[in-house]
Protein backbone atom coordinates (compact mmCIF):
# COMPACT_ATOMS: atom_id res chain seq x y z
CA UNK A 1 0.00 0.00 0.00
CA UNK A 2 1.18 3.98 -0.51
CA UNK A 3 0.91 5.78 2.05
CA UNK A 4 0.28 9.37 1.05
CA UNK A 5 2.80 11.01 3.11
CA UNK A 6 5.69 8.93 1.07
CA UNK A 7 4.48 9.25 -2.18
CA UNK A 8 2.83 12.53 -3.58
CA UNK A 9 -0.88 12.08 -4.35
CA UNK A 10 -0.21 14.79 -7.94
CA UNK A 11 2.48 11.12 -9.14
CA UNK A 12 0.08 8.92 -8.45
CA UNK A 13 -1.35 8.96 -12.38
CA UNK A 14 2.19 8.88 -13.43
CA UNK A 15 3.26 5.95 -11.24
CA UNK A 16 -0.09 3.82 -12.60
CA UNK A 17 0.82 4.33 -16.01
CA UNK A 18 4.66 3.41 -15.47
CA UNK A 19 3.44 0.36 -14.03
CA UNK A 20 0.41 -0.75 -16.43
CA UNK A 21 3.92 -0.35 -19.25
CA UNK A 22 5.95 -2.76 -17.46
CA UNK A 23 3.24 -5.29 -17.08
CA UNK A 24 3.24 -6.81 -20.03
CA UNK A 25 6.87 -7.07 -20.32
CA UNK A 26 6.51 -9.04 -17.27
CA UNK A 27 3.87 -10.93 -18.04
CA UNK A 28 5.61 -12.23 -21.50
CA UNK A 29 9.13 -13.15 -19.35
CA UNK A 30 6.82 -14.88 -16.56
CA UNK A 31 5.17 -17.18 -19.40
CA UNK A 32 8.21 -17.59 -21.69
CA UNK A 33 9.26 -21.05 -20.96
CA UNK A 34 12.92 -21.58 -19.68
CA UNK A 35 15.04 -23.10 -22.26
CA UNK A 36 16.25 -26.62 -21.37
CA UNK A 37 19.28 -28.65 -23.01
CA UNK A 38 18.05 -30.86 -25.38
CA UNK A 39 16.63 -34.14 -24.13
CA UNK A 40 18.42 -37.40 -25.64
CA UNK A 41 16.89 -39.82 -28.47
CA UNK A 42 16.84 -42.50 -26.79
CA UNK A 43 14.85 -41.17 -23.84
CA UNK A 44 12.35 -39.81 -26.76
CA UNK A 45 12.20 -42.69 -28.60
CA UNK A 46 11.75 -45.23 -25.77
CA UNK A 47 8.82 -42.81 -23.76
CA UNK A 48 7.05 -41.53 -26.95
CA UNK A 49 7.74 -42.65 -30.52
CA UNK A 50 8.12 -46.74 -29.54
CA UNK A 51 4.81 -46.63 -28.06
CA UNK A 52 3.32 -46.39 -31.74
CA UNK A 53 6.08 -47.35 -34.01
CA UNK A 54 7.01 -50.72 -32.15
CA UNK A 55 3.54 -51.87 -31.07
CA UNK A 56 1.83 -52.19 -34.61
CA UNK A 57 0.16 -48.44 -34.61
CA UNK A 58 2.30 -46.72 -36.72
CA UNK A 59 5.32 -47.65 -39.45
CA UNK A 60 8.75 -49.62 -38.21
CA UNK A 61 11.18 -46.57 -38.69
CA UNK A 62 14.33 -48.33 -37.36
CA UNK A 63 16.73 -49.38 -40.43
CA UNK A 64 14.74 -47.37 -43.08
CA UNK A 65 17.53 -44.88 -43.77
CA UNK A 66 14.57 -41.92 -43.39
CA UNK A 67 16.41 -38.48 -43.98
CA UNK A 68 16.26 -36.32 -40.57
CA UNK A 69 14.86 -34.20 -42.43
CA UNK A 70 11.71 -36.02 -43.93
CA UNK A 71 11.16 -37.38 -40.16
CA UNK A 72 11.23 -33.24 -38.57
CA UNK A 73 8.55 -32.58 -41.44
CA UNK A 74 6.42 -35.47 -40.63
CA UNK A 75 6.44 -35.08 -36.85
CA UNK A 76 6.06 -30.90 -36.67
CA UNK A 77 3.14 -31.24 -39.53
CA UNK A 78 1.86 -34.93 -38.83
CA UNK A 79 1.11 -37.42 -41.62
CA UNK A 80 -2.19 -39.77 -41.64
CA UNK A 81 -2.29 -40.99 -38.36
CA UNK A 82 1.05 -39.64 -37.17
CA UNK A 83 -0.18 -36.96 -34.93
CA UNK A 84 1.49 -33.46 -35.43
CA UNK A 85 3.77 -32.66 -32.32
CA UNK A 86 4.31 -28.71 -32.26
CA UNK A 87 7.35 -26.78 -30.63
CA UNK A 88 5.44 -26.97 -27.36
CA UNK A 89 5.30 -31.05 -27.34
CA UNK A 90 9.19 -31.25 -28.75
CA UNK A 91 11.74 -28.42 -28.60
CA UNK A 92 13.85 -28.04 -32.14
CA UNK A 93 17.27 -29.59 -30.60
CA UNK A 94 15.23 -32.60 -29.27
CA UNK A 95 14.00 -33.12 -32.58
CA UNK A 96 16.90 -32.86 -34.18
CA UNK A 97 18.39 -35.21 -32.00
CA UNK A 98 15.45 -37.91 -32.45
CA UNK A 99 15.08 -37.26 -36.47
CA UNK A 100 19.56 -38.04 -36.57
CA UNK A 101 18.89 -40.99 -34.29
CA UNK A 102 15.41 -42.67 -36.54
CA UNK A 103 17.64 -41.75 -39.72
CA UNK A 104 21.14 -44.01 -38.36
CA UNK A 105 18.80 -46.91 -36.61
CA UNK A 106 19.24 -50.06 -37.69
CA UNK A 107 16.76 -52.96 -37.13
CA UNK A 108 17.41 -55.23 -34.62
CA UNK A 109 17.89 -59.17 -35.47
CA UNK A 110 15.57 -60.65 -33.93
CA UNK A 111 15.61 -63.29 -31.15
CA UNK A 112 16.46 -66.28 -32.96
CA UNK A 113 19.44 -64.60 -34.91
CA UNK A 114 21.20 -63.27 -31.86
Amino acid sequence: MIRPALFPPALLPLAMLTAAAALPALTAAAAAPAKSAPVAAPVVWDKVCSRCHLTGVGPELRGRALPPEYVRTVVRGGLMAMPAFPHSSIDDGTLDNVAKYVAASRLPKPAAQR
